[in-house]
Parts: C-alpha cells; sequence; structure tokens
C-alpha cells in the first residue's frame, strides 16, 4: 500500500492515497457495515416500541350554505386559504383538546387505565396540511392501534363543531374516518438497517484514513528523504532464513556467537 506522504510535518491530503487506503481494508469496512446493521436491526426489532397511526382529514370550506348548495367558488377556496392554518392551530388548543378528551373518556370506558386527558392526546396528536389542499389531516400515534383510531375518530366526531363554535367562520366537513391501522408505522426496520450499515462503513473508513495519516512511522526510504530532506546513500536490504527476516548484521553477529 502506498504510504501517506508528509511534508514538513504537514499531512497531505491525497485522494489516491485515501482511495488505496479503503481497497486495502474494504473487507473490514464491509463487515463493520454489517455488524452495525445487525445491532441497529436487533435494537430496532426488539427493544423499540412499535407506534400504530391512525388519520382521519377534515375539508375546510367558508360557505356555511355549502353544505346545501354543493358548489364551492373561487373566492370561497381563497377564503379557506386563509382560514386553514387557523383551524389548524385550533385543532390543537386546550379548548378543543378538552372537549376531545371528556367525550372519548366517556365512550371509551375501556381505556380508563391509560389516563387518557387533553395533555396526552397532544402528545400524540400531529396536524397536517397537505401541500395543494384544503384538507386538515389529523395523526394519531400510539402504541395500541385501536386506541390509535378511536382517539382519530373522536376527534372526526367533535372537532369540526369546536372549530366552528370557535371561530364562527366557515366550516369543516370530514372526508375520511380512521381505520384501525394494520401494520405499524414506526419503527421502519428496512430504514434503520440500512443507515445502520451506511453509518458502520462510514465509521470504519474514517478509522483507517485517520489511522493512515496520523501514523508517523517511517516504512521506507523515500519517508526518510521526505522528513529529513537527507540524501538516501544507501539501504540494508533484508535477508530472509527460514521463515526470518533479518539484516545482515544480525547475520553476522549470529556467525561470531556461533564460532565462539
Amino acid at each position: 500500500m502506498e504510504r501517506v506522504r508528509r511534508d514538513n510535518n504537514e499531512i497531505e491530503i491525497n485522494l489516491a492515497d485515501v482511495f488505496q487506503i479503503l481497497l486495502s481494508k474494504w473487507i473490514y469496512i464491509l463487515i463493520a457495515g454489517l455488524v452495525a446493521a445487525i445491532l441497529v436491526g436487533a435494537v430496532t426489532k426488539f427493544f423499540i416500541k412499535k407506534k400504530y397511526t391512525a388519520y382521519t382529514s377534515m375539508y375546510i370550506y367558508t360557505s356555511a350554505d355549502e353544505k346545501q348548495t354543493g358548489t364551492i367558488t373561487s373566492s370561497e377556496l381563497t377564503a379557506a386559504d386563509n382560514l386553514i392554518k387557523t383551524y389548524q392551530v385550533i385543532v390543537k388548543s386546550n379548548t378543543v383538546l378538552d372537549v376531545i378528551a371528556e367525550r372519548f373518556n366517556a365512550e371509551h370506558p375501556e381505556y380508563a387505565e391509560y389516563e387518557i386527558d387533553a395533555e396526552a392526546i397532544s402528545g400524540v396528536t400531529s396536524i397536517t396540511v397537505p401541500t395543494g389542499t384544503k384538507l386538515i389531516e389529523v395523526d394519531i400515534k400510539t402504541g395500541d392501534p385501536v386506541l390509535s383510531a378511536d382517539i382519530a375518530n373522536t376527534f372526526a366526531k367533535y372537532a369540526p363543531a369546536q372549530i366552528i363554535r370557535i371561530t364562527k367562520a366557515g366550516g369543516v366537513e370530514i372526508v375520511d374516518y380512521a381505520t384501525v391501522p394494520k401494520s405499524a408505522s414506526s419503527p421502519n426496520l428496512m430504514r434503520n438497517v440500512v443507515i445502520g450499515f451506511a453509518a458502520g462503513v462510514i465509521l470504519a473508513a474514517l478509522f483507517f484514513v485517520l489511522r493512515a495519516y496520523l501514523d508517523t512511522t517511517i516504512y521506507g526510504s523515500e519517508e526518510v528523504h521526505k522528513v529529513s530532506q537527507c540524501p538516501i546513500i544507501g539501504t540494508v536490504p533484508m535477508i530472509v532464513i527460514g521463515s526470518e527476516e533479518i539484516t545482515p548484521w544480525e547475520v553476522s553477529l549470529r556467525e561470531e556467537i556461533t564460532n565462539e
């Protein structure tokens, strides 16, 4: 392997040298990536609790008569744009969450041990507005798929009336009620394994490159010349005797000891 070059105690970064270092250690880098991927996969599989997300979506409109007419004008769509961010904040306000928590506990006594209050609901709820739409999406993520769906549907049932009561403008129509999620939304096992593999490869590559660049050992005559700026008069070759590599003076010393 070509050694890393140093001149006047400064490390010269050479991409060819870096590539050579990585190429010579590729098997160790690959093993590090696989080990990291296995460890991250095991932690994800056995130690991270699964979460299930249920969704409900609401359509925002501005005219109270829209439900009767069934028509939507461009001016109403523009007004809905102005209202939607306000509605998004109101959905997670304490006033609305208190009502949701109260109604949920009254209608679902089977969850009494969970102590569902406004703060707990706020912690599992995220409100998003899909780009280019007049929709508000309420996402509920908990460790129980049925609980997630029940909380989401409580939002769908009672949040629209509370929004209208507070704003006294526009209206909200439920687009989709929540269904019980069939699979966990997090953690994502495959994504975490890929991230773990990539992290293992990168860390191993950095380790080998840094170790090579920080190694101050002189390995050849060219490096001696680089460091000392002295001309190379000659080199002493290594002589192999059996399985040992020894220098000529070691040969002479052994012969003297043997003769004595």
